[in-house]
C-alpha cells in the first residue's frame, strides 16, 4: 500500500507542477515565459497554485513528524498525511470561495487605486471558477486517500469495521458524501451550457452550498485521527474548518442582507425605446441610487423569474435624473422581458413598440464598481467595446460630455481612443447620438472614435455606402466624422502605434466583448508593454459578470 500513496503524492507533486507551466506556456506562446510581461492575472494565477501546493507540502510535512500520531501513522501510513494535508487546502479553499461573490465588499475596496492595481478584482468570476476546479482536486485527493485508510482499518480491526461501512455509515463517511454530491451537482449545474439554458436549475442547484458548508463544519468533529493514547486532547484541537469559514460567512451574510434591502427599494420604469440589432433600452427612475460611470447593476422582474438576477451595465452618467441599460435580446429570459415591456422583433418589421400600460416592476441590486469605473484614473485611455460590449463605455462617454461641461473638475484623463467593433451596421445606431455630440464639441483632440464593421455587406449597400462617402463630411455609414474602417482591428499595429505616440506613460486598456478577442488584447498589452521602470505600459482590465 505504500506504493500506491507514494504514487498518489508524486501525481499530485507533478500534476501541479505541470499545470503552472502549461498555463503559462498555453497563455503566453512561449516555451519560456518572460515574466517581466506576464499581467497581473497570470502571476496571480501561479500564487494562487503556489501557495496550494506549499500548504499541502508543509501540512504534509507536519503530519510526518507530529509526535502525537505515531500510532496512525504507523497504521495508515502515508494516507494519513495525505488525507489530512488535502484537508487542510480544502479547508483553506472552502473558506475563500464566497469572498468574490460578496460583491459590496469587492466594491469598497476597489475604491483604492493602488490596491486595484495589484489585485484584479474584476476577475472575481473567474476567481470564484479557478477556487472550485481546485476544490474539485483536492477532494478527489482526500476521498481517494481516505479510502485506501478505509481498507486499512478493515485489515487492521479483520473486518470489523468494513472499509464500506466507514465511506458511508460513519460519521466522518456520510458526511464526507454529503459533501462531494453537493460539490458535484454545484459543479455540473453551473456549467454554461446549463446556465444559459436552465438557469435556475443552476441557481437552486447552486443553493447546495448551504448543505456544502454544513457537512464541512460537522465533517471534522467524529474525530476519526486519534491522538496517541496519553498523549492529551485525543481530537488534536477538533473540527478545524470554522476558522477558516467565520469570516466570508459573515460578510456573505451580511451581503446578502444588503442585497435584499436594496433590490425592494421602490423603482419605476419610465421609459422603452427599441433599437435595431434586438436591442431594448429601459429608463428607470430611481432617485435613492447614487452611480459612477461605468457601473453595473443586477435586475430581477418577478413577472418573469423569481429568482434569476441579471447583470447589465449602466448606460446613463450620474448626472442624469434616470439610470438606464442597453438589452440584448439573445435568450429566454430577455425575449420575455422585452415582450412584457412590449418589444416586437421581427423580420418584416423590426422596431416595432407597444409600451403596455401597466410597465413590470423591476428590482435592482448595486450598483457595483467594474473595470471601467477605473477609466478617468489613466492619463490615456483605451475604450474597447464589441457589439453589445459597449454598453459601459456610454455611460464613460456621457460623462465626459459632462466633465467637459464643468470646467472646475478634476480630470487626470487627458485622451481617450474609443474602438467599436460591430458585426451588423444597424448596431451603430444605439449611441450614435452620443458620439456626434462629443464630435460636435471638438474637444481638441482629446477623443478619437474608431468604428469598425466586422460583418458583409451587400452589394447595393456597398455601393450605396460608396456613393455617399463621395465629398461627404461625414461618414455614410455613422454620419460621424470619424470614418468606419471595415474589418476586423489589428490591436498589435494599435498597441504598437499608441506606444510609440505616448512615451513613458501608463495607458489604461478597458474591454467588453467576448472572450476570444478579451484575449487577443491582452496578449498584444502584454507584447507592447516595456519593462523598463519610464518605459509605456498598457493596463487591461475586462468585464466580468
Amino acid at each position: 500500500m505504500a506504493e500506491e500513496y507514494k504514487l498518489l503524492l508524486e501525481f499530485i507533486y507533478q500534476f501541479l507542477i505541470l499545470d503552472i507551466y502549461l498555463f503559462l506556456c498555453l497563455k503566453t506562446r512561449r516555451l519560456i515565459p518572460n515574466i517581466s510581461k506576464l499581467g497581473p492575472r497570470y502571476l496571480w494565477a501561479v500564487i494562487f497554485l503556489g501557495v496550494q501546493l506549499a500548504y499541502f507540502i508543509i501540512s504534509y510535512e507536519q503530519l510526518a513528524g507530529a509526535p502525537t500520531l505515531s500510532v496512525f501513522r504507523a497504521l495508515l501510513q502515508n494516507g494519513l498525511m495525505t488525507a489530512r494535508a488535502a484537508a487542510n487546502v480544502i479547508n483553506l479553499l472552502a473558506g475563500m470561495i464566497m469572498f468574490p461573490f460578496c460583491r459590496t465588499f469587492i466594491s469598497f475596496i476597489r475604491r483604492s487605486s493602488i490596491i486595484n492595481r495589484i489585485v484584479p478584482f474584476d476577475d472575481n468570476v473567474n476567481f470564484h471558477i479557478a477556487i472550485s476546479a481546485s476544490l474539485v482536486f483536492w477532494s478527489f485527493v482526500h476521498v481517494i486517500a481516505h479510502y485506501f485508510n478505509y481498507l486499512k482499518v478493515e485489515q487492521a480491526s479483520m473486518g470489523q469495521p468494513t472499509a464500506e461501512s466507514l465511506a458511508l455509515l460513519s460519521g466522518p463517511g456520510w458526511t464526507g458524501q454529503v459533501i462531494t454530491v453537493a460539490l458535484f451537482l454545484m459543479m455540473t449545474s453551473a456549467l454554461e451550457i446549463v446556465r444559459r439554458k436552465a438557469y435556475e436549475v443552476f441557481w437552486f442547484t447552486h443553493h447546495l452550498f448551504i448543505l456544502f458548508f454544513g457537512g464541512l463544519l460537522l465533517h471534522g468533529s467524529f474525530c476519526f485521527i486519534k491522538a496517541d493514547p496519553g498523549s492529551g486532547d485525543p481530537c488534536r484541537g477538533g473540527p478545524q474548518f470554522w476558522k477558516f469559514f467565520l469570516a466570508s460567512a459573515v460578510l456573505y451574510l451580511t451581503e446578502r442582507m444588503l442585497r435584499e434591502w436594496r433590490g425592494r427599494r421602490e423603482t419605476h420604469i419610465s421609459k422603452v425605446v427599441q433599437h435595431p440589432s434586438r436591442v431594448v433600452e429601459i429608463q428607470i427612475q430611481k432617485p435613492s441610487c447614487r452611480t459612477k460611470a461605468g457601473q453595473y447593476i443586477y435586475i430581477n422582474c418577478p413577472e418573469i423569474a423569481t429568482y434569476q438576477w441579471h447583470p447589465f451595465t449602466l448606460t446613463s452618467s450620474p448626472h442624469e435624473e434616470f439610470i438606464s441599460v442597453h438589452i440584448r435580446v439573445v435568450g429566454d429570459w430577455t425575449s420575455a422581458f422585452s415582450k412584457r415591456l412590449g418589444c416586437r422583433f421581427g423580420d418584416s418589421d423590426e422596431r416595432k413598440l407597444t409600451i403596455p400600460k401597466d410597465l413590470p416592476w423591476v428590482m435592482i441590486d448595486g450598483p457595483y464598481g467594474s473595470a471601467a469605473v477605473d477609466v478617468f484614473d489613466y492619463e490615456v485611455s483605451v475604450l474597447v467595446g464589441a457589439g453589445i460590449g459597449v454598453t459601459p463605455f456610454a455611460s464613460i462617454l456621457k460623462e465626459i460630455w459632462y466633465r467637459v461641461h464643468e470646467p472646475k473638475a478634476d480630470v487626470r484623463l487627458r485622451k481617450v481612443y474609443f474602438i467599436w467593433t460591430c458585426r451588423d451596421k444597424e448596431a451603430f445606431e444605439w449611441f450614435q447620438d452620443v458620439l456626434a455630440t462629443l464630435e460636435e464639441e471638438n474637444l481638441d483632440g482629446f477623443l478619437e472614435i474608431h468604428s469598425y464593421l466586422t460583418g458583409g455587406l451587400k452589394d447595393y449597400e456597398a455601393m450605396n455606402i460608396i456613393l455617399n462617402d463621395v465629398g461627404a463630411k461625414t461618414d455614410a455609414l455613422t454620419s460621424l466624422r470619424a470614418p468606419t474602417h471595415y474589418g476586423r482591428p489589428n490591436f498589435d499595429k494599435i498597441l504598437k502605434g499608441l506606444r510609440v505616440s505616448h512615451p513613458a506613460t501608463d495607458i489604461g486598456v478597458f474591454f467588453c466583448g467576448p472572450k476570444e478577442l478579451s484575449n487577443v488584447i491582452y496578449e498584444a498589452c502584454n507584447t507592447w508593454t516595456e519593462a523598463t521602470e519610464d518605459g509605456t505600459k498598457f493596463f487591461y482590465a475586462k468585464e466580468n459578470f
